[in-house]
């Protein structure tokens, strides 16, 4: 179906289109605005929600227009006008900014910020119609936290009304903020300084022999003085430290790039991890194994072991049997099995995704969960 929309640009809006029943009816119609990366949108009204997705970054200007337009399109062709607007917490999404922008058009509009890991346990909650509370684990590289923090190695316990976040990795400064994305080799040295101080540059490993001294005595500056260096919680971010480590890369040149290649070396059939139940100390195990020259496909499994260990020693500590688990570091096929695995192993019930993606795409609908749900949204 091709679309004129008030640009007079014809945008065929049917192709992203998923149509998904929801477990209740909305109070009122919704404008789920997503986050940006993976820039995705949803109108809910009824029983029904519209998601649209893959408008790619919305920081590029194409992709935001795009975007835009789009919402406008749908709402006319769904005869759809919200009365809430749904938007990430993050003041600087560019989604969050257009749903602010909403506002002064249409002073009955209510403005409902909803957390971005929150959302990601919604989405898998009304992707799977469940009933009662849930452990939910909310595993990315990015997403801003009530805390002001970035967050990403979550763990909520609760319900749409109300996630209680009960653990998370420990923070580690970003030298550079999101060049840490581009830049793993950023992580990889803080988690070490993190664990190691000045020291971490003796240690005998190949990563640290070609690390560039000068780079890194700005790095340490800005973490030491704090100069954009946010904090960090993200799981995506433990595994750009672990793989730029193990790979002794220094650099991604996509989303993910070293997290994937660590997945895809990851030897089957290996049962051990690191006995660690924190990000710290499962690095520090990572660089002993590197130094002890333990093959990378065994370092990785270990890894990826490990993490699913972390996720079912706080699932234990919940006492809740319904895990959900959402968020895109689970699109990690090898991480998804055996956390999976273990958690059934141990008398879990586990949920994952099944018709709305895990990683951000999924974001607007459960935003619109939580917008209905709750009376008054962060």
């Amino acid at each position: 179906m091709c679309l004129e929309s008030v640009s007079g640009i014809c945008y065929n809006i049917s192709l992203n289109m998923k149509s998904i029943r929801l477990p209740f009816e909305v109070k009122s119609a919704i404008l789920a605005c997503g986050a940006d990366l993976k820039g995705a949108f949803a109108l809910a009204k009824g029983d029904k929600a519209y998601l649209f997705d893959g408008f790619g970054d919305l920081s590029e200007l194409d992709n935001f227009t795009r975007y835009i337009n789009a919402i406008a399109v749908a709402q006319k062709e769904l005869k759809i006008s919200p009365k809430i607007i749904a938007c990430d917490l993050h003041p600087g999404y560019f989604s969050t900014q257009f749903a602010k922008s909403l506002q002064p058009k249409a002073y009955s509009l209510k403005l409902c910020k909803v957390q971005h890991h929150e959302a990601h346990i919604a989405s898998a909650i009304i992707d799977n119609n469940i009933k009662g509370d849930v452990f939910g684990v909310a595993f990315d590289g990015t997403g801003y936290g009530l805390d002001g923090n970035i967050w990403g190695g979550e763990f909520f316990v609760g319900g749409l009304k109300s996630l209680k976040r009960i653990a998370h990795l420990e923070y580690i400064p970003m030298p550079g903020g999101d060049a840490c994305i581009k830049e793993p080799w950023r992580m990889a040295a803080s988690y070490l300084y993190y664990i190691f101080g000045d020291g971490f540059l003796k240690l005998k490993i190949d990563f640290v022999k070609s690390i560039d001294k000068i780079k890194w005595a700005v790095l340490k500056n800005m973490i030491d003085k704090r100069i954009n260096s946010p904090l960090t919680s993200g799981m995506g971010r433990l595994f750009d430290a672990a793989g730029s480590l193990v790979l002794n890369k220094p650099i991604a040149n996509f989303e993910a790039e070293l997290p994937i290649e660590l997945e895809k070396i990851a030897e089957k059939g290996v049962d051990d991890s690191y006995d660690s139940d924190n990000s710290a100390g499962i690095i520090k195990a990572v660089v002993r194994d590197v130094g002890k020259n333990v093959p990378a496909s065994t370092i990785s499994a270990k890894f990826h072991n490990s993490i699913a260990n972390m996720i079912v020693a706080v699932a234990k500590k919940s006492k809740i049997k319904q895990v959900v688990l959402s968020g895109g570091v689970f699109q990690n096929r090898y991480l998804m099995s055996r956390t999976v695995k273990m958690l059934n192993k141990n008398n879990f019930k586990v949920y994952t995704h099944l018709n709305v993606e895990t990683n951000d795409s999924g974001i607007p609908i459960g935003q619109t969960a939580i917008a209905n749900a709750r009376a008054v949204c962060a």
